[in-house]
Order: structure tokens, then C-alpha cells, then sequence
């Protein structure tokens, strides 16, 4: 399993009437961990594509356990447990950076490797051996 932490802060646009965090943001804090995750690999998406290799979302899910507020300092570790065909399964775990122990959300997406035509593809070797060197 490889897994990176991604830290970020509540905006105070991410919160809704209630003063938490709205639920779609979610995703987008997701999107961000996944692009940095990449990044502490030495990969891009924008290198993947143009080796003729996307990585759309086939499934996303999201579980809220307690909403953060505005200003919160908090963490999205981001995990790669499986990559094997033509898919990566990555899970997600939202914690206050001061108080790590209590869980605010998880998540998990999965992605299909396509061709730009939409065919399916297998996994790209340079990203299976990049996170074989780190351990998944």
C-alpha cells in the first residue's frame, strides 16, 4: 500500500449555512490529493495523457463521519491499495491535522486506464513500478 498525505485548509467558501464543510467538497479535496499523490511519485496527469493514457473516475464514493469548519487544518491521506488490469482503487481519510485520531470522512475512487479513443488499457508499467518502489 503506498499512501500520501495531502494537507489543506477549510476556505470559506468550502462551508455551507451550517458551518461545515458542503458535502461535494469532498471530491474536489480528493481530485487535489490524487494530482500531489502523482506528483511525490514523478508523475503527471498531463505526462500519463500524453503517453495516450487517461485516468477517468468509474466510481466514487464518500462516507461524512463529522463536518470540519472554516479554517480547519486538515489532512487527506490518500492510499493506493490495489492496482491491478486496467484499474487503481484509491482510498481517502480526512482528519483534523490537531486532532488525528477522530476520522471527519473517507472516501474511495476507482479509475479505469483508457485509451483517448475509450478503449480500456491496462495500467501503465512506469506508474506500477513507481509504486512497487513505495510499496503497494
Amino acid at each position: 500500500m503506498f499512501q500520501y498525505d495531502y494537507r489543506f485548509k477549510v476556505r470559506y467558501k468550502d462551508i455551507d449555512q451550517m458551518g461545515v464543510m458542503y458535502y461535494s467538497r469532498y471530491f474536489e479535496y480528493y481530485e487535489s490529493a490524487r494530482t500531489d499523490m502523482m506528483r511525490s511519485l514523478g508523475l503527471t496527469y498531463k505526462s500519463l495523457e500524453a503517453q495516450g493514457i487517461m485516468m477517468p473516475v468509474v466510481h466514487a464514493e464518500s462516507d461524512y463521519k463529522a463536518g470540519p469548519g472554516f479554517d480547519d487544518h486538515l489532512i487527506c491521506r490518500t492510499e493506493v491499495r490495489e492496482i491491478h488490469g486496467g484499474r487503481m482503487e484509491i482510498h481517502y481519510t480526512i482528519f483534523n491535522e490537531h486532532f488525528p485520531d477522530k476520522i471527519l470522512n473517507t472516501g474511495l475512487t476507482v479509475h479505469a486506464f483508457m485509451k483517448p479513443d475509450g478503449k480500456p488499457t491496462r495500467h501503465p508499467s512506469v506508474l506500477k513500478n513507481r509504486l512497487e518502489q513505495a510499496g503497494v
